[in-house]
């Protein structure tokens, strides 16, 4: 009797380290490059030149500093003249114009198309430079219809397979970059491409983007502090700048920079706003994209029923490729992403620990400070920025998907088991660290989850000093929270 009890013991361990062994075993990660790497940019990731032919051709993005002083010195005098007479009309019918020429030579037709030779310089690398291992970038328009670009990613993909004799290739992409890789892959499947990092990715959207777009705007003192806060994040001078933001607010600085900015937004009007930003914004068809599925009507409405309305030009070939966009890939976005799931390898990476844009009710959700972490995490439930999820709310949580900071449950996302969190990550930064785990994950044999390596754990954290990402624990540095200064 004693023999078969310790038997069972003994057992009853072997079973538990097995069900454990997942765990104490994660691999090393590594990776060998045995296919091509192509990287997807984001928005307003490549330079917009005015003739890209043209060697000598000027930049139309981003404007040159002698452009954007120019305008500076032009509009100064304007806003002065503004502070004492407070002719808001006066102001905006000369303000306006300055706006509209500097941002004129990126500026598209109004069917939504090239109206001039603007455009990306780039070509193909040569073939015999395309080897199995090569790291490559598809260089694109931002400006222009997804569906188009997307098709050009189908090109791009295969030239690369000719040139380097694979059958596969792996793909990373980045904020907009991950609305041209979910068409892609609506449109041409993923036959071609054997692993995916969507890497802080739009394709559900912005809510910013959708508030901006539907006329939703504020300006707040809390919320501008906040985002310069963020904004100075990686400064050397970090401490003393936010100290600083503190100050204003407290007395009342700020909140009086924010009472007149108001009043000039008033005094010129929403409209004369909107139709000289409309031009340029509203005529993207990539910001078009990147607005969130519950917001998509109120902003076609509000663009042409109301910022375009009367204005006398036919906008019917943007209306027509919205349209496009809006019946071919939107409703399709999960179900593509589920696709992608089943028939590829799939990483999802979202960054956090920043608010919104500060022009927008929305400020306050948990951002990279462009895209919510909700969206870029296909569904995470995220604490509002400088809060907390409740203890009722972690009391019911399952503890292997919160994070560290108890602000993200990840158990709401789309793949829970193939999503990481980087907290005080910025949206726009692409340190070396983050290049090597995307491609640790893109070159794996088969799909890896959070359980798979243990230099990465489902929650890691970006340290600005020595631009590492590694697991977080806390204890290099503690959830920031909205700044305070007198108590």
């Amino acid at each position: 009797m004693k023999f078969r009890r310790l038997t069972a013991v003994i057992l009853a361990a072997a079973l538990l380290i097995s069900c454990a062994t997942p765990v104490f075993a994660a691999e090393k990660a590594s990776y060998t490059a045995d296919c091509p790497y192509i990287f997807v940019h984001g928005f307003m990731g490549s330079d917009i030149y005015v003739d890209p032919d043209d060697p000598d051709s000027e930049l139309a993005w981003p404007p040159a500093t002698d452009d954007i002083m120019d305008a500076v010195k032009q509009s100064l005098p304007l806003l002065l003249k503004y502070l004492f007479l407070r002719n808001g009309k006066e102001l905006g019918e000369k303000l306006i114009p300055i706006v509209d020429e500097l941002f004129a030579p990126i500026e598209l037709a109004p069917d939504g198309t090239v109206k001039d030779k603007s455009g990306v310089r780039w070509s193909y690398p040569a073939k015999e430079s395309i080897k199995k291992d090569s790291q490559l970038d598809y260089v694109y328009d931002w400006r222009l219809n997804p569906i188009h670009t997307a098709e050009g990613l189908n090109d791009f993909i295969d030239y690369v397979l000719e040139c380097s004799g694979c059958d596969q290739v792996v793909v990373e992409c980045h904020s907009y970059g991950g609305v041209i890789c979910n068409t892609y892959a609506k449109l041409f499947g993923t036959e071609k491409v054997r692993s995916w990092v969507f890497n802080s990715t739009a394709v559900y959207g912005e809510t910013y983007n959708g508030e901006l777009m539907t006329g939703q705007i504020i300006i707040d003192d809390e919320a501008l502090t906040e985002y310069l806060k963020g904004a100075f994040d990686y400064n050397d001078n970090e401490k003393f700048l936010n100290g600083l933001f503190a100050f204003l607010k407290f007395t009342g600085i700020t909140k009086g920079l924010c009472k007149l900015v108001a009043k000039l937004a008033l005094d010129i009007g929403d409209k004369a706003i909107g139709q000289s930003l409309g031009a340029l914004f509203g005529g993207w068809l990539s910001v078009w994209a990147m607005i969130p599925d519950n917001k998509i009507d109120e902003a076609y409405s509000y663009i042409f029923d109301y910022i375009y309305k009367d204005d006398g030009v036919d906008r019917s070939g943007l209306q027509k490729q919205i349209q496009e966009y809006n019946e071919k890939i939107r409703p399709y976005k999960a179900e593509t992403m589920q696709y992608l799931n089943e028939n590829s390898n799939l990483y999802i990476l979202a960054r956090y620990g920043y608010c919104s844009l500060f022009l927008t009710p929305s400020w306050r959700n948990a951002s990279d400070s462009t895209i919510d972490v909700k969206y870029a995490s296909y569904g995470a439930t995220a604490a509002d920025y400088g809060e907390t999820l409740s203890d009722d709310y972690l009391s019911k949580a399952d503890k292997k998907y919160i994070s560290p900071d108890k602000t993200i449950d990840a158990s709401t996302c789309m793949f829970p088991e193939q999503t990481w969190f980087i907290r005080h990550y910025k949206h726009a930064g692409m340190c070396s660290s983050m290049r090597e785990m995307s491609k640790v994950f893109l070159y794996y044999n088969g799909q890896a989850t959070i359980n798979t390596f243990k230099e990465y754990p489902a929650f890691l954290y970006y340290d600005e000093d020595t631009e590492i990402i590694s697991a977080d624990t806390l204890s290099d540095r503690q959830q920031k929270s909205p700044l305070k200064l007198f108590g």
